[in-house]
């Protein structure tokens, strides 16, 4: 061998070394970072008491939360009233996820975790967008596919549960990784974000419920909260039936909506034209209008609620009474008039939307003055 190759032979084996030595150096910087970020924040960028909007999009749809005058809402139902708690505690569970294992993947492997963006591949996540203010994203968090474990056997048999999910973060290769938590409550469905807080009829003296046929129409009414209601027009003969009395001193007394008809549905096939309407009157002064329309394939029915209140601000005391209890009284009473003014507040724009309610909530409105007669 001679001098020539000699040294061709040490420049090849400096430059293997040297190659050698940066491939190891990046190798432990890229493990060194990965251990780094074990047990880090998901995203310690993301300033939850600064976001303003927020969208969810997937392949099935999107929703817009947005924050108007401290209150949330959904822009997708009329900027309805959104379900605070429920924006809170994602923006929390957010805040608070911990990195449980770093990944490394090449963009072709995206698809297999699905963590594609939506309208970008046919293995696309969920994507949340949030915004502080203005149009321009302030962060993105990419929702993939749920991780699953094995559950272990028994008698019940074996299985696999959702133990965490993985996410991407801003769109950046490199903040891909599993977490623990498995955003089960993520979804684009508008009315799962609906703040469902809604009306209730409290002390109930009467129900006047009308129907299309006038045969069919019916009254009842109580002398006193705790006394039974009375069907109004009983003839010789008839006797009501008592086994209804109960569901009738509670209509309404604790009712629930499903969602807010949109307006895209078609007005006219609600059937408000050929609605049954009540009326509702409470010992506290409270009057409540309610009309029913046609029901969906879902037995929902389209409900649209009036609400006025006459509410007596003074209490009349009698003669006899002492001035410690005047004192007591009148202080009941006003705490109870604060408390019915606040009631009327909260469902004094009721009026302006219509609900999607669920049959058994008012069932007992839907029934003809017949099955209320004791046969």
């Amino acid at each position: 061998m001679n001098t020539k190759q000699i040294t061709r032979l040490i420049v090849a084996l400096v430059l293997v070394a040297v190659a050698g030595w940066f491939l190891v150096r990046k190798n432990n910087q890229s493990w060194n970072q990965g251990e780094a970020s074990i047990g880090g924040p998901i995203m310690p960028e993301l300033s939850i008491n600064d976001i303003q909007k927020m969208t969810i999009a997937n392949a099935d749809g999107a929703v817009t939360l947005l924050k108007e005058e401290e209150t949330w809402r959904v822009s997708e139902r009329s900027a309805y009233a959104a379900d605070f708690a429920k924006i809170r505690d994602l923006l929390i569970q957010i805040a608070d996820t911990k990195i449980l294992r770093p990944m490394n993947l090449g963009e072709s492997q995206l698809g297999r975790l699905e963590l594609q963006v939506p309208g970008e591949g046919d293995k696309s996540g969920t994507l949340l967008t949030f915004f502080a203010e203005g149009e321009t994203p302030q962060a993105k968090l990419l929702l993939g596919k749920q991780s699953m474990k094995k559950s272990e056997a028994s008698s019940f048999g074996g299985g696999e549960f959702p133990d965490g999910r993985y996410i991407m973060v801003n769109g950046d290769m490199q903040r891909i990784s599993q977490v623990s938590e498995t955003f089960s409550a993520v979804t684009t469905e508008p009315k799962q974000w609906l703040d469902k807080t809604f009306f209730k009829v409290e002390k109930l003296q009467s129900v006047s419920v009308t129907h299309p046929d006038v045969t069919n129409n019916w009254s009842v009414s109580r002398e006193s909260d705790s006394g039974d209601m009375i069907l109004a027009g009983l003839v010789e003969g008839e006797e009501m039936d008592s086994s209804r009395t109960y569901s009738l001193k509670n209509v309404l007394s604790s009712p629930s909506f499903n969602d807010i008809v949109g307006e895209e549905v078609d007005q006219e096939a609600l059937g408000m034209d050929q609605a049954i309407k009540a009326e509702l009157k409470t010992f506290d002064g409270f009057s409540y209008t309610v009309e029913l329309g046609s029901p969906n394939e879902d037995e929902e029915y389209p409900v649209r609620v009036g609400m006025t209140a006459e509410i007596a601000e003074t209490r009349v005391a009698p003669e006899e009474e002492s001035d410690e209890d005047k004192e007591r009284l009148d202080k009941e009473h006003a705490e109870q008039v604060a408390k019915l003014k606040e009631k009327m507040e909260a469902e004094s724009g009721l009026a302006e939307n219509v609900f999607w309610v669920s049959k058994w909530t008012v069932d007992t409105l839907l029934k003809v003055r017949s099955e209320l007669i004791k046969q």
